[in-house]
């Protein structure tokens, strides 16, 4: 009797090592995820949201020094610089249109800068009116009067071959109030962001955050807004013009600048996924999903590749391509919409899953 105690004690204890192996292990994954949650909000934050938005702040104060220097100068040097610093802002702006939550909403800054199209007739009676062109006119001005479509209008032309001696002294003076403008609430939503705390407030979720109070609603609204985006590029930015074959209905028409605008749209999805902006690089969404479904973090970057390629594929300016490449921008519709559907439907509910 002994001898077989002692053989089932020497039996049964590798068995109770592996048990309690198992559960360190399953412990230490736990406790790793749990991090790994509040990481991915700490860097999104940070990394991502603050950062755009100093970037963004940045890039329209170099706008508003080169409209003063048209202004002083008004030469055709100029009036490119100026219009190469515009399209140097819709960069960012639009993707950082990819996590459009938060103060940019709340405090109704999108469609104060980025309201189109432009009303040429309201426009147009401004420029005839005797009123002072000023910051503060401008800021009381309708949402489509300010931001940056009336800038891109007044730097580009209707036609969108302005020359700089086409200018009046009345267009530079709108031009100026604009950039102010812009200027101003750039940096509102910088600061809110930075000093105003909104930056702790995503990255606290769930941990004294007031704005969301458990790290799931901080993760569900991040992936509604990469959603969101999808949705608005396919079924308004590309499919309103598209179906009205009206090219005065796309967002940025003067530059022709509407499929890099859609591209950068698109590529913010994947920048606030990976956790990264610029030079700016932490941990993303990606890391929480490879975390637990590996299937589903391939599908999402090979539809987001998809989608990509869909809209380079557009090789025209998106007003001509609505008549002449259909078939291209049908199919760049469809790629978005089944980025669309993967992150709607699967991503969201990987973090009602995995993120209480």
């Amino acid at each position: 009797m002994k001898t077989i105690a002692t053989r089932a004690l020497l039996i049964g204890l590798p068995l109770t090592m592996l048990t309690l192996s198992c559960k360190k292990n399953n412990d230490n994954n736990a406790n790793g995820f749990e991090s790994l949650k509040t990481d991915v909000l700490a860097d999104i934050s940070a990394n991502v949201c603050t950062n755009s938005y100093q970037d963004l702040y940045a890039r329209t104060q170099e706008l508003s020094d080169a409209v003063t220097a048209l202004n002083t100068a008004t030469n055709d040097a100029n009036l490119a610089t100026a219009r190469t610093k515009w399209k140097a802002i819709r960069v960012t702006w639009e993707q950082s249109e990819g996590w459009l939550f938060g103060p940019v909403e709340a405090n109704s800054i999108d469609p104060r800068i980025d309201t189109w199209p432009v009303d040429f007739n309201a426009l147009e009676t401004i420029l005839k009116n005797s009123d002072a062109l000023t910051e503060s006119y401008v800021d009381g001005l309708d949402e489509s009067l300010k931001g940056f479509h009336p800038i891109e209008y007044l730097l580009w032309g209707q036609a969108g071959a302005k020359t700089a001696a086409q200018f009046t002294t009345r267009e530079k003076q709108y031009l100026v109030a604009l950039t102010q403008n812009l200027l101003k609430l750039t940096k509102e939503v910088r600061d809110v962001w930075t000093t105003g705390g909104y930056q702790t407030q995503l990255a606290k979720a769930g941990s004294g955050s007031t704005e969301f109070t458990s790290q799931q609603a901080a993760y569900v609204q991040i992936v509604t807004a990469m959603a969101d985006i999808c949705g608005e590029v396919a079924d308004s930015k590309l499919k309103e013009p598209f179906d009205a074959q009206d090219p005065s209905l796309e967002e940025s028409p003067f530059a022709k600048n509407s499929i890099i605008d859609f591209t950068n749209n698109i590529n913010g999805i994947l920048d606030i996924y990976q956790g990264r902006f610029n030079s700016s690089d932490g941990k993303g969404l990606e890391d929480l999903v490879r975390a637990n479904n590996l299937s589903l973090d391939a599908e999402i970057k090979s539809k987001h590749a998809a989608a990509i390629a869909a809209l380079a594929a557009i090789d025209v300016p998106f007003g001509q391509a609505i008549t002449t490449q259909q078939s291209k921008i049908q199919n760049a519709m469809t790629k978005i919409n089944e980025l669309h559907s993967v992150l709607e439907d699967k991503l969201n509910a990987y973090v009602l899953q995995y993120v209480k």
